[in-house]
């Protein structure tokens, strides 16, 4: 699987290593210096990455690492780092990065590892997965979305490396009523909306300058599903398995294109529209079946459904993943002296401050009432209890209506557990009962504390 990484690399020596070894794994990667991002931000937005991987130097603060978060908040946010350490380990992920990666790394593994943020990042992105939570949620997706499959306004790309052939398919397809726009041969798509991409070329360069392009296309957030029609007098050379890995739709083979290739192209771009719309329509379905409406984080349900299929992502990639349970404590004094509109106004701004003061791959829920549950994947215990510590932290400094007069006090209590990679046996309900009982503990010690041990 290819994705679109973008190194912040202080060494240029080091970064352009590193960006051979991404490539070569067909990941698209754009690199800038390290004090350039502050300058260049929404240059690096437009292109559209979905890891931003920060390779760690002596000039580098946790001050800084904090701020890269602020800048790029949506993204999953990678520290590579060349002198490692456990402590440099938790304070990173204590800042808020996904992920921390001591270098050197396998040329192997560095895929593997970033592979596993990009799929963070494109989470529920496909309505793949979308409709296995909506099954699992007990919903019936195919009643959920009703696609409309208008063909109006197809927008086509165009480009062969044969410009003669590249006219008779432009001729051929305006015969059937499409309007196809002439692309520059062997160049990415630019971002925009696209239906379809004809491509061809003739010679062994010219296909595999054809295929590059492809691959960069893919690593794309708008170029990820768009069909791809390759047309030409003969297939490219590479083997099966390369035009499977970019996912390359169908191919139209031929020297005079007549009404054959307008049906293929059709065919494949209305199926192409339905897609996106079921997408769309799968989106806002579970969007409602999931989403807790006074505070818009995830609901119970959500935690549910998702908490088992985090736990197998996490035993296949023999990583940690730790699921903390957090209960306010003071709240019903909010409630009892100042109404439960201020108590409502007090879970937003809890809402507000776990969602943007957590990871991207984090999921902020709230249980109901004044629970919330936080899922942390790749975190121990030890690692998740410095993030976790910041962020009730931060919740003791959530103005309210109480907070002038100092009648009411709001802290939170914690239970936290974590699931070994070695384990299992264990279930989603059982890891959410362990961390009940220690946030049980933590609320009979007298709150405001995070228990992360069994209770005795």
């Amino acid at each position: 699987m290819s994705g679109h990484v973008h190194l912040l690399c202080e060494n240029t020596t080091l970064g352009a290593t590193l960006q051979r070894q991404l490539q070569a794994a067909l990941f698209h990667v754009t690199i800038s210096l390290e004090d350039e991002h502050a300058a260049n931000v929404t240059a690096i937005r437009e292109q559209g990455p979905e890891v931003i991987a920060l390779v760690r130097s002596p000039r580098t603060s946790f001050d800084d690492l904090r701020k890269l978060k602020k800048v790029f908040p949506h993204h999953s946010l990678v520290i590579m780092d060349p002198v490692p350490s456990d402590r440099a380990k938790s304070r990173v992920l204590g800042q808020g990065a996904d992920a921390y990666l001591p270098l050197p790394v396998a040329d192997d593994d560095l895929p593997l590892r970033l592979t596993a943020q990009v799929l963070q990042a494109r989470r529920l992105d496909d309505s793949g997965s979308t409709e296995d939570v909506l099954r699992l949620l007990g919903f019936d997706p195919l009643a959920l979305a009703m696609p409309d499959s208008s063909m109006a306004e197809i927008r086509l790309a165009l480009c062969h490396e044969d410009e003669a052939l590249e006219t008779a398919l432009a001729q051929a397809l305006w015969e059937a009523r499409f309007e196809p726009k002439e692309h520059a041969f062997a160049q990415p798509l630019p971002p925009g909306p696209i239906d379809g991409w004809v491509v061809g070329a003739v010679s062994p360069a010219g296909w595999r300058a054809t295929l590059a392009a492809i691959a960069q296309t893919r690593s794309t957030p708008h170029g990820r599903h768009v069909p791809i029609i390759l047309a030409g007098t003969a297939l490219p050379t590479e083997d099966r398995e390369t035009l499977a890995r970019l996912n390359i739709q169908d191919f139209w083979l031929g020297s005079e294109p007549d009404a054959s290739l307008a049906l293929l192209v059709e065919e494949h771009v209305r199926r192409h529209r339905e897609s996106i719309q079921r997408r769309e329509a799968l989106v806002q379905s579970l969007d409602l079946a999931i989403t807790d409406s006074l505070t818009h984080l995830f609901n119970q349900r959500f935690l549910v459904a998702h908490l088992p299929l985090q736990m197998q992502i996490a035993r296949q990639s023999e990583r940690p993943l730790s699921l903390a349970l957090l209960d306010l404590d003071g709240f019903k004094g909010l409630n009892d002296n100042y109404g439960h509109l201020a108590g409502d106004q007090f879970l937003i701004g809890v809402a507000d401050h776990l969602r943007w003061n957590s990871r991207v791959s984090d999921s902020a829920i709230r249980m109901g009432g004044d629970e919330f549950a936080l899922i942390l994947p790749n975190l121990a215990e030890s690692d998740a209890h410095p993030v976790v510590d910041r962020l009730i932290d931060g919740i003791a400094t959530i103005h309210h209506a109480g907070s002038n007069d100092g009648k009411v006090k709001i802290s939170a209590s914690v239970g936290l557990v974590t699931l070994q990679p070695d384990d299992w046996s264990s279930t989603g309900e059982a890891l959410i009962a362990a961390a009940d009982a220690r946030l049980y503990a933590a609320k009979k010690k007298g709150g405001n504390q995070i228990v992360d041990a069994a209770p005795s």
